[in-house]
């Protein structure tokens, strides 16, 4: 049985006008232990709010936007989950947008969404220098929030994770079991995100850094990668992949060429996505706060426009130890 307004405020044990004030998201003078009675009872019941009402009511839909670079690439996928959760807590629905890595998709993609009369969009861009102009456009007529990434004139504020602190955390965990030759295997830098991570490891490492650049972030290329590091082998004894599918691509192709990872080679992942626990062996990676990030960038949409001037606002990255990197053997 569909829940209604009137269960919501039973269960609340307040007025059915409390409970659509604080559904409606317009809670004037209502006390704030009421407000989370409401907004429990609400998640309890699983109460849905009424989309076209709230429209005529508010002049809002309760629908938000995301625009990923790729929805091949898990990592996109575990982002868009942790953004739904957080809109759905709200009684709103995310509408999903590919835009096949290609800014002139992306740019329709988000002309399309902003024109659909969302509350409000994230986007994560493609590049670093063609996603901008899109974004600052859109940002003329809906709130809009970059995530994960950002890109250069965009206008607006970008939630992302610190890149150089992640990268610094897999340096000093490889060194702390010994590993002093350490490669990064990455992608040809378009987006700012990949860019960080390259500049870190060269920042960290200097020449004695080596790297193998990828044309694309894809298994296929971690394959690549992974051939190629067989073969410079005895200059390598650690990897650490920029991405979590060129970790995938490269440890299978190791295994299957009997390099064992990671007594041969150690190696570490980033983006920490469900697959690396069921790998042989598992990867460790760096775990970004999606559900903190979420929350920021929701919480910036609703916000006043002030508050999302451009800037890089940036989450503190987890370390996730698992076999790949060797952690507690003797070498």
């Amino acid at each position: 049985m569909t829940a209604r307004l009137v269960d919501v405020a039973q269960l609340a044990g307040v007025s059915r006008a409390t409970a659509s004030r604080v559904i409606a998201g317009t809670p004037r003078n209502v006390a704030p232990e009421l407000v989370e009675r409401v907004e429990r009872a609400a998640r309890e019941l699983g109460y849905r709010t009424n989309q076209s009402a709230r429209a005529l009511r508010t002049g809002t839909t309760g629908t938000f936007g995301v625009v990923v670079p790729s929805l091949a690439n898990p990592y996109f996928v575990q982002l868009i989950e942790a953004l739904s959760r957080r809109v759905r807590a709200d009684g709103g629905v995310l509408v999903v947008s590919d835009a096949a890595n290609t800014p002139d998709i992306e740019a329709r993609e988000i002309d399309t969404l902003v024109n659909g009369k969302v509350d409000g969009l994230i986007v994560v861009p493609v590049t670093t220098a063609e996603s901008g102009a899109a974004i600052k456009a859109a940002a003329a007529i809906r709130p809009i929030v970059q995530f994960d990434r950002w890109s250069e004139g965009a206008g607006t504020v970008a939630v992302t994770m610190d890149n150089h602190a992640a990268i610094s955390m897999l340096i000093d965990h490889l060194r702390g079991l010994g590993r002093e030759k350490i490669a990064l295997v990455a992608a040809e830098q378009s987006s700012s995100s990949g860019a960080e991570r390259s500049a870190a490891f060269r920042d960290r490492l200097g020449e004695a850094g080596r790297a193998i650049v990828l044309p694309s972030i894809t298994t296929d290329a971690g394959r690549k990668a992974g051939r190629r590091l067989i073969r410079m082998r005895a200059d390598v004894d650690a990897v650490v992949c920029a991405a979590d599918v060129l970790a995938i691509g490269l440890v299978t192709t190791l295994n299957r060429a009997g390099v064992a990872v990671p007594d041969d080679v150690a190696v570490t992942a980033f983006d920490d996505t469900a697959i690396l626990e069921v790998l042989d062996p598992p990867l460790t990676s760096i775990r970004h706060p999606l559900d903190a990030m979420a929350d920021r960038a929701i919480a910036l949409l609703h916000g006043d426009a002030a508050a999302r001037e451009e800037r890089v606002e940036r989450f503190a990255p987890e370390l996730v130890v698992r076999a790949s990197s060797g952690a507690g053997r003797e070498r």
